[in-house]
């Protein structure tokens, strides 16, 4: 009896237009009647929010109309990226990257021995390679350091001893490269008994006036015209006479000596041993220069 009446109330609301209460529709899952459709978008979506979804990435370019021309012109998405100031700037593409060069390892001592390097075959190998010149079974000096003046002056400053003054052979080879010297060369009232990289040191307890010196990155070495004076007192036994011809006509030849300088120091220190041969030479070669 009772879901007669029920029934019978619902179809009189329906059929009458009128509103039905609040309660009549609650836990049924469904809005009142009276309740206003929430506002939907049009078209359809795009994916799920956040992502982009199959259109957008599929998507033309936009087309946009300058207000002044009336012409059209694209939009191109193109991220933007932080500029720098380093390094230089290169193109891919419509995108700007940024490329840092590779830094340069500068720590690589003049002076190296084999604590320096993994193995004590690797000095024989950068040795054959050119790479490096030895000095003793131990010790090398880079080759690209002594092709400049200034780097042969400090390779020199680690060889010679503290408070002296390079001459001779030492210094023709700051002066003009080469082979690394047989014995080291110094002007210097002490005695070395020791030896300088498997080298032996030959003192001359002679006069340097201020002008016969010069200083190359902390060395003090003979200028060239005293050091051309110093190899043409070279004894026979130490250079022989060919080969100290060849040396000091090179030395006056690259720095433009002239000869007549050499005899006047000659002149004025005439009790140096060898001071005839000397002489001789440069009264020879005077014309030549």
């Amino acid at each position: 009896m009772n879901t007669t009446t029920t029934i019978t109330q619902h179809i009189s609301h329906s059929a009458t237009g009128e509103a039905t209460s609040q309660s009549e529709h609650l836990g049924t899952g469904q809005p009142p009647p009276s309740t206003p459709k929430p506002a939907t978008q049009k078209g359809k979506s795009n994916g799920r929010p956040g992502v982009l979804g199959r259109k957008q990435r599929n998507r033309k370019p936009k087309i946009r109309k300058d207000e002044d021309s009336g012409s059209q012109r694209f939009e191109q998405n193109v991220p933007d990226f932080p500029k720098s100031n380093t390094s230089a700037n290169t193109d891919v593409g419509n995108v700007s990257t940024t490329v840092i060069p590779t830094p340069v390892n500068r720590t690589m001592p003049m002076l190296m021995s084999n604590r320096d390097l993994p193995g004590p075959l690797s000095m024989n190998r950068l040795d054959d390679f050119g790479a490096v010149h030895r000095l003793d079974d131990i010790n090398a000096y880079l080759t690209e350091y002594s092709n400049t003046l200034f780097g042969r002056g400090v390779i020199m400053t680690k060889v010679v001893p503290r408070r002296s003054i390079a001459c001779g052979r030492s210094a023709l080879w700051v002066w003009m490269g080469g082979a690394f010297p047989d014995a080291i060369d110094i002007i210097s009232a002490s005695h070395f008994r020791s030896m300088a990289y498997g080298r032996p040191i030959k003192t001359y307890d002679r006069n340097v006036p201020e002008g016969q010196m010069s200083s190359i990155a902390g060395l003090k070495v003979t200028s060239p015209t005293r050091t051309a004076c110093d190899i043409a007192l070279m004894s026979p036994a130490t250079i022989p006479d060919k080969r100290r011809a060849e040396l000091t006509c090179a030395i006056v030849q690259e720095y433009h000596i002239d000869p007549a300088v050499c005899l006047e120091i000659l002149e004025k220190n005439h009790f140096w041993p060898n001071v005839p041969q000397a002489r001789q030479f440069f009264k020879a070669v005077q014309y030549c220069f």
